[in-house]
């Protein structure tokens, strides 16, 4: 058992027949951590939460909650605040009685109810929509009313399913930096679900990257970005150039395709970032220098992602300031340069 955890999953295991949909997850989540369960539809991570909240059993393994087991527990007598997908507001309730159900439930004086439920209205900002139904809202003003709900009951744990997906690109934005405010001025406990690796980059304090019901690496989102454990995980969280070096018939190293590679790994799969290259005019000359076609330019507001169309059929993905748009077009020839310090070797599981 791990002491310092709020929430420790003991190899938590689910079988569907003879599907394995979660394979032995050990995870420890420390108080008022922020941990993202991430991957694609499919991989887990959903299930995992679910056995968390109490609606699945697992198949095998142990969930602890400071300390005590609560595997066989009831969802309604563990202690957590869940934050669903379609927040499953309740379509008669006003935001204040929305937000006070929990309390209601367990019982709470009348007039600490109205308190606690005053409390959350200030912090998330739904003054003046006490008395509006669900219906009357924006979907953003919905899931701050589904936060409320889950945090008002001040629990051990909070659990989000998936909270951001039915918000827009800008009002996600906005709101998933709001819920991080509250969760980091709370000390909230938090177990959040996500497909979406540049929302788990943002606000979590480690990411738990999930594959096929596995859990292919933790770590802080800087660790899983630059040092990634799995070639599936370099290739998930954000984007990359994969190359597969091998011993070159005059020595050193080459790519698969035969681009000439300096590294201090040997032979070794090796992650390449977009804004770790550079595009110049200059032709190829040794290592770490390959010449191709700019077969596109997308210009992103904060910079710009090119194509750079290899001979051998890559595609090299390449990310550099605003003025490389100035400097080439498509169909240009370029030629993209790295250092050997760039290139990360990606562990051999």
């Amino acid at each position: 058992m791990n002491e310092a955890a709020e929430l420790d999953l003991q190899g938590l295991v689910r079988r569907y027949g003879s599907t394995v949909a979660v394979a032995r997850m050990d995870l420890a989540v420390a108080k008022g951590e922020l941990v993202a369960l991430l991957g694609p539809s499919g991989c887990g991570k959903t299930t995992t939460l679910r056995m968390v909240a109490g609606f699945v059993d697992p198949s095998e393994g142990r969930i602890l909650l400071r300390g005590r087991d609560i595997t066989r527990v009831p969802a309604h007598k563990r202690d957590m605040g869940m934050v669903f997908q379609s927040y499953a507001l309740f379509p008669h309730l006003s935001v204040a009685d929305n937000i006070a159900f929990g309390l209601h439930r367990r019982g709470v004086a009348k007039a600490e109810v109205a308190q606690r439920v005053a409390r959350m209205v200030a912090l998330l900002k739904l003054d003046g929509l006490e008395a509006r139904l669900p219906r009357q809202l924006s979907g953003g003003q919905q899931q701050r009313v589904a936060v409320g709900r889950a945090l008002v009951i001040n629990p051990a744990v909070v659990l989000l399913d998936e909270p951001f997906s039915n918000l827009d690109a800008l009002l996600r934005e906005g709101t998933r930096i709001e819920l991080r405010r509250l969760q980091t001025e709370l000390g909230l406990t938090t177990l959040f679900v996500t497909h979406d690796q540049a929302e788990a980059m943002a606000i979590s304090d480690r990411i738990a990257v999930m594959n096929q019901g596995r859990l292919e690496q933790l770590g802080t989102p800087r660790e899983v970005y630059e040092r990634p454990a799995t070639r599936f995980v370099a290739g998930f969280i954000g984007r990359a150039n994969l190359f597969e070096a091998k011993p070159g018939a005059g020595g050193g190293l080459v790519s698969e395709d035969g681009i000439p590679l300096d590294a201090a790994g040997g032979a070794a799969t090796y992650v390449l970032r977009p804004e770790r290259v550079t595009l110049v005019a200059e032709p190829a000359d040794g290592a770490n220098a390959v010449s191709g076609t700019v077969e596109v330019l997308s210009f992103l507001g904060n910079g710009v992602q090119a194509v750079l169309r290899l001979p051998g059929g890559r595609a090299l993905l390449v990310e550099g300031a605003a003025a490389l748009a100035d400097r080439f077009r498509p169909g240009a020839a370029a030629t993209a340069r790295w250092t050997p310090a760039d290139l990360t070797a990606i562990p051999q599981v």
